[in-house]
C-alpha cells in the first residue's frame, strides 16, 4: 500500500499541509500515553483518518486501535469488514469487528437506530477516546438538519472538536475543520482505497438529503456556505457555553436545604429558569425537554400548590415544602420485607438505606437479624418525642416535608415486635446513650 506521507501526484498547498494540520491538532487534544480507537467504516472520511492518525500516534506517543462495526444492513457488510481489517494490517493497527444488531422497530428510524447501536458498541471498547472522521461539510449538515428540528442555541452548536460529554471515552474529531473536497484530494493523491456504500447517495436518509439535495446546491450557489455554516455553529457552541455559566450561577442563587428554593426559583424571568431547567436535567442525563415540556414545567411551578409532582417521560419535577427538584420519571415504589443482618447499605426499592455507627445522640439500638425493613400497612403510630402521645406515620410523614408519593415507598422499622421507627423518625424508646446506629436515606436523584 502506498505511503501518504509520500503522495503519488502533486497536491495543492491546504491540502499538503494536512497532515501537519493533522498532527497538531491531534497534540491539542490527547495526552501522550492516551489509548485511542478510531471508528473505521472503511469509507472516504474514517480512511484518511485512519491513515493519519497512523502516522501521527506514535509520534506522540498515543496508543492506536481501530474498531469497525457490522451493521449487517448490506449484502457486501462482511466483505467491507474484511477490508478493514485487511487496511489495518497494512498500517500496523489492530482493528475490532463489531458486530450489532440494529433495533428496526425501535421508532427512530433506521438511521438513528443504526447510530445508536453503533456508538454504544464503540463506547463499550473503553479507552480514553473515540476518535471520529466527522469533517466540515457533517458539521454544516448537523447544524441545517437541528434547525429544521427547532433546536435551540445548545442543539445548533452542532458537533464538538473535543467532546467528553456521555464519556469516558470522551469523542474527539480532528478533522472537524477539514473540508471533504480536502480529505478526498489527499486521499486520490496518496493512492488510497476505500469504501463506496450505496446508501450514502439515498436521500431517503435525512443526512443524505441535507448533503445531496440542500448543502450541495447551496455551496455552488454561495462557495463560502459550508465554511460559514460550521463558524456558525463554533458560534452557537460559544453561546451555549455562556448560558451554561448563568445556569451554574442562577443555581447558587436557587440552592435550598433540599433541591431548589421555589419562591428564589420564581423570581427568575421564565428565559432564565428555562435555560436552568435544560441546563439541571442534562446534569443528571435526563432526556432533553421540548417546549411544550418546559412551558408545562413553567407553568406547575408558579402556578400549582405543592406538594405536587409532574412526570415529563423519564424525569419529574416535583415541589414540596418550599423546595422543588427533579426525581426520575417513575413513581417511587416500595421495596419487599427485608431482614437487616449489619451491612452498612441496603437497597429497599427505589430509596438507597445507609446505616452508621455513632454515639451521638439519636443513635439507635438495632439488632442485626432481629430488625426488619416493611411495607407500611396502616395504622402504625411511633413516639418521636418522651413525655408525649404515639402519633400515626401519616402525621410525622407530614410534618417531615416528606412528599406524599414518597410515604408508601419508605420501610417501617420493626424491632422486637413493634414499630421502632420510620424513614428517618424514631420512636424515641429507642435511642440510647451508648453507641448505636443513625440511619440516612437517599432518594435516587431527588436533587435540582
Amino acid at each position: 500500500m502506498p505511503d501518504p506521507a509520500v503522495p503519488a501526484t502533486p497536491l495543492p498547498a491546504d491540502v499538503a499541509a494536512l497532515p501537519e494540520r493533522f498532527c497538531t491538532t491531534l497534540a491539542r487534544l490527547t495526552q501522550p500515553g492516551q489509548r485511542l480507537i478510531a471508528a473505521f467504516s472503511g469509507g472516504l472520511d474514517s480512511t484518511v483518518l485512519l491513515h493519519l492518525l497512523a502516522r501521527s500516534a506514535p509520534a506522540l506517543g498515543l496508543r492506536l486501535e481501530a474498531a469497525h462495526v457490522n451493521h449487517r444492513l448490506q449484502p457486501q457488510a462482511d466483505a467491507w469488514a474484511r477490508h478493514c481489517q485487511q487496511v489495518g494490517d497494512a498500517l500496523g493497527v489492530p482493528v475490532s469487528v463489531l458486530v450489532v444488531d440494529v433495533d428496526r422497530r425501535s421508532g427512530k428510524g433506521i438511521e438513528a437506530a443504526a447510530r445508536a447501536a453503533r456508538h454504544a458498541a464503540l463506547r463499550g471498547l473503553g479507552g480514553d477516546a473515540l476518535v471520529l472522521a466527522h469533517h466540515r461539510g457533517d458539521q454544516a449538515e448537523t447544524l441545517l438538519h437541528r434547525l429544521t428540528r427547532g433546536s435551540g442555541v445548545h442543539g445548533a452548536a452542532a458537533m464538538r472538536e473535543a467532546d467528553p460529554r456521555g464519556g469516558p471515552p470522551s469523542l474527539l474529531r480532528p478533522l472537524l475543520d477539514e473540508s471533504r473536497a480536502c480529505l478526498h484530494a489527499w486521499a486520490t493523491a496518496a493512492q488510497l482505497r476505500w469504501i463506496e456504500d450505496p446508501s450514502n447517495a439515498d436521500t431517503h436518509y435525512s443526512r443524505n438529503f441535507f448533503r445531496h439535495t440542500l448543502l450541495a446546491p447551496l455551496n455552488q450557489r454561495f462557495p463560502g456556505a459550508e465554511a460559514a455554516l460550521a463558524r456558525a455553529a463554533r458560534h452557537f457552541d460559544e453561546a451555549a457555553g455562556l448560558l451554561d455559566e448563568l445556569a451554574l450561577r442562577d443555581l447558587a442563587a436557587v440552592a435550598g436545604p433540599r433541591g431548589a428554593a421555589r419562591a428564589a426559583l420564581l423570581n427568575l424571568s421564565d428565559a432564565r429558569l428555562k435555560n436552568l431547567i435544560r441546563a439541571r436535567l442534562a446534569s443528571h442525563g435526563y432526556t432533553p425537554p421540548d417546549t411544550p415540556q418546559l412551558l408545562e414545567a413553567l407553568r406547575q411551578l408558579r402556578e400549582a400548590n405543592p406538594p405536587w409532582r409532574a412526570r415529563f417521560g423519564d424525569w419529574a419535577l416535583c415541589a414540596d415544602d418550599g423546595n422543588v427538584w427533579f426525581e426520575q420519571g417513575e413513581a417511587p415504589a416500595p421495596g419487599q420485607d427485608a431482614v437487616w443482618q449489619g451491612e452498612p447499605t441496603l437497597q429497599w426499592g427505589d430509596l438507597c438505606i445507609h446505616l452508621r455507627r455513632g454515639a451521638e445522640p439519636g443513635a439507635l439500638a438495632l439488632q442485626p437479624g432481629a430488625l426488619r425493613f416493611r411495607r407500611r400497612q396502616g395504622g402504625e403510630r411511633l413516639q418521636p418525642h418522651p413525655g408525649r402521645p404515639a402519633r400515626d406515620i401519616k402525621t410525622l410523614a407530614r410534618e417531615a416535608a416528606v412528599p406524599p408519593w414518597w410515604r408508601a415507598a419508605t420501610p417501617v422499622l420493626w424491632q422486637d415486635g413493634r414499630a421502632i421507627g420510620w424513614g428517618a423518625i424514631a420512636d424515641h424508646r429507642v435511642v440510647t446513650r451508648n453507641e448505636g446506629w443513625h440511619i440516612t436515606i437517599e432518594r435516587p436523584n431527588a436533587k435540582f
